[in-house]
């Protein structure tokens, strides 16, 4: 059965699609281009970026001569996507011309990666192909390169040129502008929309011929420009920056020094020394008392954890020593007057304990825990708890002459448990708890039913 990758409920075998990286990998086959997603596949080629460059043209070519086939225009996009490879321009790689961040100290607000990711949802080159410019203009200027797509990598805006001037990219590589400022259209409630040009910051303009002019026609919408990299975290008016407050201290020190007193005042190498000292203290109060809060509360919480952590540890060797003697009641092999002599504390204690020991020899050797040991030991004991139906009395030996079957159950009872220790001694080789209950069996009416358990000897 051959491979189909599903897009909007629709499966499309590979051939419907644009690019596939491997026949056998649907994860890898982009751009579908079927009756219902080649529109689609035209306008967001310039955005897809798993396509290597190596193969975006011929994946242009698969997407155009499929679009002419449902009487799409694609000038434009065989002028954006096709026309450079005809003359022979090597795909160029993605750039970082923008990143998300504050930027308020520069008087342009906080851009978010999702202001970033509405521009390049909104940049169409068929539309308005942003160009490269030195520096910032409003009016006509030459364009030095065409934006020819823009993605996103995280908080990262990137951009793809095209037809980039020869004596420019010279001037770039010669680190001549290293410096790149972006700007951006903006809507009325001062959102970021799209992008209307990248400017290049630095050094002077290259002497270039035959540029193409670029006219500006923004239908009056406002925009914004914003140098990359000049981000700088804000101060409130209550938290200034240690820079700002060791600036404050030393304009406040000269304003001092030179107030137009009468008294002559002096500046020397100490008080220079002194001045800055008091200033770098002062700026590093706040932060000071910040670590200091946070190490208490550090402090606090790791305190707490390990309460925690202990209080459920006592828990858990509690409930594994509870466990233990459990099965030994269950076995018959507990009596409560080992819990009088203490063996419930000698169980816990073993069953805090982690370390093993070691039983056995090759395949049938194996490690159990030091509380194991003890119950594997105490279970191969004869089964101290007796078992099945019980006479009503226990025999005390206050039973004196007389004879079975006077009617009285109290002393029937006790005539009864008194031949069994006779059965027992009188050489029949069998032990008292047997005769025991061949007397049970000869007096049912003298027996309680059910078994015994551990506690109720």
């Amino acid at each position: 059965m051959a491979l189909t990758k599903t897009v909007d409920g629709k499966p499309l075998p590979k051939e419907k699609f644009a690019y596939v990286g491997d026949d056998e990998d649907i994860s890898t086959w982009h751009l579908p281009i079927d009756d219902d997603h080649v529109d689609s596949a035209v306008k967001m080629f310039g955005h897809e970026k798993h396509v290597p460059e190596a193969e975006k043209a011929a994946t242009a070519r698969k997407i155009e001569t499929e679009a002419k086939k449902h009487g799409i225009d694609t000038s434009n996009f065989h002028k954006t996507y096709l026309a450079s490879s005809e003359h022979g321009e090597a795909p160029r790689p993605w750039m970082e011309i923008f990143r998300a961040g504050d930027y308020i100290a520069a008087g342009k607000g906080v851009i978010t990666a999702a202001d970033l990711g509405r521009v390049v949802r909104n940049y169409d080159p068929t539309y308005h192909e942003a160009p490269e410019t030195l520096g910032h203009r409003a009016d006509d200027q030459p364009a030095y390169g065409w934006i020819d797509a823009l993605t996103l990598d995280g908080d990262k805006l990137l951009a793809r040129e095209r037809q980039v001037d020869p004596k420019f990219e010279e001037a770039r590589k010669a680190g001549k502008f290293k410096k790149r400022s972006a700007a951006f259209y903006q809507d009325a409630a001062g959102n970021i929309t799209g992008l209307r040009h990248l400017a290049w910051l630095g050094a002077g303009i290259p002497e270039v011929k035959g540029l193409q002019d670029i006219a500006f026609d923004d239908h009056g919408q406002k925009f914004i420009e914003v140098d990359f990299g000049e981000e700088n975290p804000v101060a409130t008016a209550t938290e200034k920056t240690m820079p700002e407050q060791v600036k404050e201290s030393v304009k406040a020190f000269f304003a001092e020094l030179f107030s137009g007193s009468a008294a002559p005042k002096t500046f020397s190498e100490d008080d220079a020394k002194r001045i800055a000292t008091e200033a770098a203290t002062a700026a590093a109060a706040p932060l000071q008392a910040k670590v200091t809060a946070l190490e208490t509360d550090l402090k606090a919480q790791t305190a707490k954890f390990a309460e925690r952590e202990t209080a459920i540890a006592g828990g858990e060797v509690k409930q594994r020593a509870v466990a233990a003697m459990t099965k030994l009641k269950t076995a018959g092999k507990w009596v409560p007057a080992f819990e009088k002599m203490g063996l419930g504390l000698v169980f816990e204690e073993l069953a805090a304990s982690t370390k093993t020991v070691e039983f056995g020899e090759g395949d049938k050797k194996r490690k159990i825990t030091a509380l194991e040991t003890l119950v594997e030991f105490m279970e191969g004991l004869p089964k101290i708890v007796p078992g099945g139906p019980r006479l009503m009395v226990a025999y005390s030996g206050g039973v004196g002459k007389g004879k079975a079957g006077t009617g009285d159950p109290l002393s029937d009872a006790a005539y009864a448990i008194k031949d069994a220790r006779k059965a027992e001694n009188s050489g029949k080789g069998i032990s008292f708890g047997e005769a025991l209950a061949q007397a049970a069996q000869e007096h049912p009416d003298l027996t309680v039913a059910g078994s015994g358990a551990a506690g109720q000897v």
